[in-house]
Formats: structure tokens, sequence, C-alpha cells
């Protein structure tokens, strides 16, 4: 494949917008990924600007380490209803060479894919699992509804879809998109793990000496905690190994996970609340696998993170990263309690030298695959290619 970069080639330099959701849902995993994504190519000399919404009276997205801009939500938080978007692309002279949307249900997607046709602008989708058949499940009268109203112009003009994994693609194609397709993973910034804190001085007293298996992510019913939680229940395993769950969300299902800890008087199920920074890196250097149950990935950003800091993985067959089962980084089980139970007995039931050869593998895994250079090398390839400036890179499908 052609890899392009922008230093080396300054003429194919994009000005690229990103539209997306929320400018402040730390716990997102498309959060995560735009933002390194957004970084990563600004500082390979590209013109990176992001918008997105935030509640109102939310203020600018400081914290964004590009050009950032947060728009008023109204409504129902996943329309993501921003008029005063429209106002400032009207206002803004237009200065984007390709726009690639985040999102597939959002109004604001709608507001930019209208820019991008006045200015002949290419855009892509990133679908984010938005189209695998259980997330088309949720409200799915809503997404109808979309599909016929504010997204009938975006997916009748759009240039090509981004799909994270092979899987995402089938799904793409079986739902009956035609259009051309990427297939590029996430990257992941890669911390340095011998300049980390210790664990023991970040991790709550209580929780030290024990071995741990950890969920940390956000707390929605299509992530499975609850699966977890009665299989861990049902287990009932010895108090040297503790189950940590790291995260908020849905304060609905939290209320009904900690009912499900607390009705089986386990003192070995611990609530830690929603962890950043080095907090989370010394609960992933901690524990001894990270568990992801969900019942839909789009790409499991929070796998990656665990296998950049050494850690192995659980994760079920709809997580979308069977690769990392065949290289020996994490342990693929069945979408289900008793597929959860069957890979909780298997894995704490290995000697720590198993799960630390594992955690190596990973490690070896997320730097060999999902090095950002890797991952923006693909997107450049994909931009100039959309610009029609470079040909089609082999990560793109016509079929």
């Amino acid at each position: 494949m052609e890899q392009l970069t922008c230093t080396d080639n300054l003429n194919r330099c994009s000005s690229i917008l990103y539209v997306t959701g929320s400018m402040f849902d730390e716990s997102s995993g498309p959060y995560l990924s735009l933002m390194q994504t957004a970084e990563t190519l600004d500082k390979r000399g590209h013109g990176v600007t992001v918008v997105g919404t935030g509640s109102p009276g939310s203020g600018r997205p400081s914290h964004w380490p590009v050009e950032a801009m947060s728009f008023s939500r109204y409504g129902p938080y996943s329309l993501h209803f921003a008029p005063s978007l429209r106002r400032w692309l009207n206002s803004e002279p237009w200065r984007w060479d390709v726009a690639s949307l985040e999102s597939v249900w959002s109004y604001v997607n709608s507001l930019v894919a209208e820019q991008c046709r006045r200015n002949k602008t290419p855009f892509m989708i990133t679908t984010h699992g938005n189209f695998n058949p259980v997330a088309l499940n949720i409200s799915s009268w809503k997404k109808w509804l979309a599909r016929h109203t504010f997204m009938k112009p975006v997916f009748n003009h759009v240039t090509c879809y981004h799909a994270l994994t092979e899987i995402e693609y089938r799904s793409l194609r079986e739902y009956g998109i035609r259009e051309p397709i990427c297939i590029i993973g996430n990257g992941i910034v890669l911390p340095d793990l011998h300049n980390l804190p210790e664990p023991e001085t970040l991790i709550p007293a209580e929780c030290m000496g024990r071995r741990t298996c950890l969920y940390l992510g956000r707390l929605h019913p299509i992530k499975g905690v609850d699966r977890l939680l009665r299989a861990w229940v049902e287990l009932q395993p010895e108090t040297d190994w503790q189950l940590v769950i790291a995260g908020d969300g849905n304060a609905a299902y939290r209320a009904e996970l900690e009912g499900i800890a607390g009705q089986a008087r386990h003192r070995n199920v611990h609530f830690v609340n929603f962890v950043r920074g080095s907090v989370k890196s010394a609960w992933l250097r901690y524990a001894d696998f990270y568990v992801l149950p969900s019942y839909s990935e789009a790409f499991p950003m929070a796998v990656l993170e665990s296998f950049s800091h050494g850690t192995p993985a659980m994760m079920t067959t709809t997580c979308g990263l069977p690769e990392a089962a065949n290289f020996g980084a994490a342990l693929e089980v069945g979408s289900s309690e008793s597929g959860i139970m069957d890979g909780l007995v298997k894995l704490m039931s290995l000697p720590q030298s198993k799960l630390q050869n594992m955690g190596s593998r990973a490690l070896t895994f997320v730097r060999e695959r999902y090095d950002w250079r890797i991952i923006c090398d693909q997107l450049e390839a994909i931009y100039g290619w959309m610009r029609g400036v470079s040909r089609a890179p082999d990560c793109l499908h016509f079929n």
C-alpha cells in the first residue's frame, strides 16, 4: 500500500473537519480514539478541526489538543440537536478538504454534510459499530426515522464509509451499504511503563493484596457488566480474588449492578467510579486480567488500553478482535453468562506466570499492529484518495 505522510508530501496535506457527538464524554471509546487521531494528524502538519456538542453552558472544550468547537445540545442526548452549529458553519469560511463524520444517527451530521455538498467536499462516515445487529436493535424506530429524514441526504452523498474491523465491514455490507468501505482500526498511545507511579500509591488500600479481574469503561446495558456480575456471583471465587468495576454512566444500570452485588453480599466486588490518567493506568497495571463482556463493540479501545499496560484480556466474541486471541494476548469467550463464567474459571485457574506471558504478548500485539503511525498512514492514504490526489489504498474495498 502507498504510504503517505504529510511531512513527506507537503502538497498532500489535508485540512480535515471531524464531526462528533459529545466533546466532553471521556468514558466513551470514540472520544478517546478521535482525540488521539486528531492530535496525531495535527502533529503531522494537517489542519484539524473538531466540532461536536455539549450541554448548554459547558463552554469551550479547551482540553482538546487541536482546534475544537462545542455547540449547545438540546433535546434527547442521542440526537445531538445543535442548531447553533448551522449558524457557525454559515458564517465560517469553508476551508476543509475532507470531512469525517464520527457517528451515524446525529443531527449534526446532516448540517456538515449539507455544507460538504455545497462546497463539493468529500466526506466519510466512521460507523463505530452503529450498524452491528445489536446496536441497530436499540431504539430501532428512532434510527428508522433518522434514516428517512435528516440522515437521508447524508447517506445519499457519502463518499465512503470507515469500518474499524472486518466484522464491522461485513455488518455494513449486510445492511445494504454499497459505497466503498475502508477497514482501519483505531490506534493507541503507548504509555511509558517505566515512568508510571507504582499502583500501591494510587489504589485504595482495601483493594491491595488481592488478585484482580477488572472491568473499566462505560456503565451501559450494551456492555454486559450485569452478565459478568452474575457469573462472578455464581462462581463465588475465593476472597483472594476481587472484581473491580471502574466506570460511570447510566444511573439506573449502575443501581442494577450494585443490587446484584449487594444481594450476594460479596465483599470482593468493588465499584470505584470513573478513573482517568495515572489512576486508570494504575488499575490496568495492577489487574491480573481485564474483562470486556459486551453484547456489541465497534472497536474495543479498552482492550487495547489494557494491552498497552501489559495486561491480558478476556472478551466476548462480539467484541470484534479475534486476532488478539489468536495471537495469545486474550481469551475470547461465548457471549453469554455461561461463556463468561467458563472464561473466568479458565483465567483464574492459570498461574500468574501464564497470565504474565499473555500480558507480554498483549504488549507486543498492540505495539506491532496499533501504533498511531501505522493507523494514520492509512488514514492519510484514504484522505488522499478522497481528494483525488492518490490512488485507492489496499485498505479500501469496493465490493
